[in-house]
C-alpha cells in the first residue's frame, strides 16, 4: 500500500531515489523497449528499492527500461548510510520514527545480502560476509599508545576482580597489527597515557569487525538496535560475551549457542556487582550500537542465574562513554556518559549521525550558547548523562611534531575533537573532560563523579561546577 501523506512518507527515500537517478541511472543506458535483464541478486535488491520508494509517496523506476552498470549498483548499495549522512536539509526535520522504521531496515538488510551476493562477480577484490563476528585484542600500554602492543586472541580474559576497558571502535579493517595500532591510535591519541591504562591497573582491549562485514550490514545490526533496544542482540555479540565475560557472570559458567545456560556456579549479589561494575567501555559512532547489544546478551544470560532484578541491579554498576551515539533508550540498563560535539549555530551544518540516530535527542541537548564550552543533560534515570560539546572556531593540533590546522569535514563526528588537545585553546575543556571520564570510570567512580577533572586547570574545574549547576534534566 502507497502512502500518501507527508507525515507518514520517509523522507530518505527521496534522497535515496535521487542518489540513484545522479550515481546510477544517469550514466545507464536507456532502452527503447523493456529488454534488460538483470541477474537474481540485483533483482531482489532493485525490487526493494522500488518497494521502499513506493511505500513513502516516490514512484517506482521501470528498471528493464535501462541498462544499468552493475558496478556503480553495488556502490550505490554500499553507500546508502552515505547518502542519508549528507542530507543535511532532511536531518534538520528528521522524524524519528522514520529514523529506524521497518521498510528502512528491510532495505539495509537488501544492500547488505546483495554485495554479498556479488563477491567473485563483478571482478571486485571486496569480499563480503555477513555472518563474521568481532575481533578482540589485548592492548598493552606500557610505553604509550604510540607504542602499544597488539595481541590478538588466544589471551586470558580479564578477571572480574580487575577493572577492564573496552573499546568498540566502528572501523572495519584487516585483523592485523599494522591496521589495528594505526586506527586505534587515531581514534584515541592522547587519551590513555595516564594511570590507570600505562601502569597496569586496567585490562585494556579494542573491539572491532573485520573488513569482510559490509557497511550495509553494520548499519542493518544498527537500526536493528535502535528499533528494538531493550533486548535485541545477534549470533557475534553472544559469541563476545562467551569469549570475554563469563568470568564477570559466574565461575564454570558454559551456554550453549543461543545463550542458554548449561552450567553455573553463581556469585554472591555483592560479587556479581562488583565484578560488572569493573566492566567499563568506551564506544564511538556505530561501535556503541555494538556495546549495546553485547549488553543486552551480557544481562541476556545472567537474568538465567540470578534473576531478573537482581541482574538489572549489577548491570547499572557497568559505565559506558559513548562518543557520536546518544542513548537509545529513557532508561538504560547500564550507567554513563554519552558524548558528542556540534556548533552552537547549527542550522546548516548537524552532526550528522547523532542526527540519524537520535534526532529528538539532539534538539533537546545540545549546547546553543557560545559562553560555556558544553551542556550537561541528565537522563531520567539518573545514571546517564549526556555532554554537549561546543566546537571551537579555529583548531590546531600537533601532528609528527608539527602544527597542523584541522578542520572537522562532518560537522562534530570525528574522534579529533576530543583526543587531542587543541593548541589554540589554552583550557582544552572538551579533550580534558574526555581523559577524566575514561580514567575516573576505571578507577571505580560514577554519576557525577566521573566527570570530576580535579587534575586539570582550575578553570576547568570552576567550568565543571558551572555546567553541573546548570544542569538541565529531562523529561522524555
Amino acid at each position: 500500500m502507497i502512502k500518501t501523506t507527508n507525515e507518514n512518507n520517509n523522507s530518505f527515500a527521496a534522497v535515496f531515489k535521487q542518489a540513484f537517478e545522479q550515481d546510477v541511472l544517469s550514466s545507464a543506458v536507456k532502452l527503447p523497449t523493456d529488454k534488460a535483464s538483470y541477474p537474481p541478486r540485483a533483482q531482489l535488491f532493485l525490487h526493494q528499492l522500488n518497494r521502499f520508494w513506493q511505500q513513502n509517496g516516490e514512484s517506482a523506476i521501470n528498471f528493464r527500461s535501462y541498462a544499468v552498470n552493475e558496478h556503480k549498483l553495488f556502490e550505490y548499495a554500499l553507500f546508502l548510510r552515505g547518502y542519508m549522512r549528507d542530507a543535511q536539509k532532511v536531518l534538520a526535520n528528521l522524524t524519528q520514527q522514520h529514523a529506524a522504521s521497518d521498510d528502512l531496515i528491510e532495505l539495509f538488510h537488501a544492500s547488505a545480502e546483495y554485495v554479498v551476493a556479488c563477491n567473485h562477480q563483478l571482478h571486485d577484490k571486496r569480499i563480503f560476509d555477513n555472518n563474521v563476528g568481532y575481533h578482540t585484542w589485548q592492548i598493552d600500554l606500557t610505553h604509550g599508545l604510540k607504542n602499544a602492543v597488539y595481541q590478538k586472541p588466544p589471551f586470558t580474559p580479564s578477571k572480574p576482580d580487575k577493572p577492564a576497558l573496552y573499546l568498540f571502535m566502528p572501523f572495519r579493517i584487516e585483523p592485523d597489527n599494522r591496521q589495528i595500532s594505526k586506527w586505534v591510535y587515531l581514534n584515541m591519541r592522547n587519551t590513555l597515557d595516564n594511570a590507570p591504562f600505562v601502569n597496569g591497573q586496567t585490562d585494556v582491549f579494542a573491539v572491532h569487525y573485520p573488513i569482510q562485514k559490509s557497511r550495509s550490514s553494520n548499519i542493518d545490526a544498527l537500526l536493528r538496535t535502535l528499533h528494538r533496544p531493550s533486548d535485541y542482540f545477534e549470533t557475534p555479540d553472544l559469541e563476545f560475551v562467551h569469549r570475554n565475560w563469563l568470568p564477570y557472570i559466574a565461575e564454570n559458567l558454559q551456554i550453549d549457542t543461543n545463550g542458554t545456560v548449561q552450567t553455573a556456579q553463581p556469585y554472591s549479589p555483592q560479587k556479581l556487582c562488583a565484578a560488572f561494575r569493573r566492566i567499563n567501555i568506551f564506544t564511538y559512532c556505530a561501535g556503541t550500537a555494538n556495546a549495546h547489544r553485547c549488553l543486552a546478551a551480557l544481562q541476556h544470560i545472567g537474568a538465567q542465574i540470578y534473576g531478573k532484578e537482581l541482574t538489572q541491579k549489577a548491570m547499572t554498576g557497568i559505565f559506558l562513554c559513548s562518543y557520536g551515539f546518544l542513548p537509545m533508550q529513557q532508561k538504560l540498563p547500564y550507567s554513563g556518559v554519552h558524548i558528542y560535539s556540534h556548533f552552537p549555530n547549527d542550522i546548516n551544518h548537524l552532526e550528522p549521525f547523532v542526527n540519524l540516530n537520535n534526532h529528538t535527542l539532539y534538539e533537546q541537548t545540545k549546547c546553543t550558547t557560545a559562553q560555556y564550552p558544553a551542556r550537561f543533560s541528565v537522563m531520567p534515570d539518573e545514571r546517564n548523562i549526556v555532554v554537549a560539546l561546543r566546537l571551537p572556531n579555529k583548531f590546531s593540533i600537533i601532528k609528527d611534531n608539527r602544527v597542523t590546522p584541522y578542520h572537522d569535514s562532518e560537522f562534530g563526528h570525528s574522534m579529533t575533537n576530543i583526543n587531542s588537545p587543541n593548541i589554540l585553546d589554552a583550557d582544552n575543556f572538551a579533550h580534558r573532560l574526555f581523559k577524566s571520564v575514561l580514567q575516573n570510570s576505571c578507577v571505580g567512580k560514577r554519576g557525577k563523579e566521573v566527570l570530576d577533572m580535579s587534575a586539570a586547570t582550575p578553570q576547568n574545574i570552576i567550568q565543571t561546577a558551572v555546567l553541573w549547576g546548570n544542569r538541565q534534566t529531562l523529561q522524555l
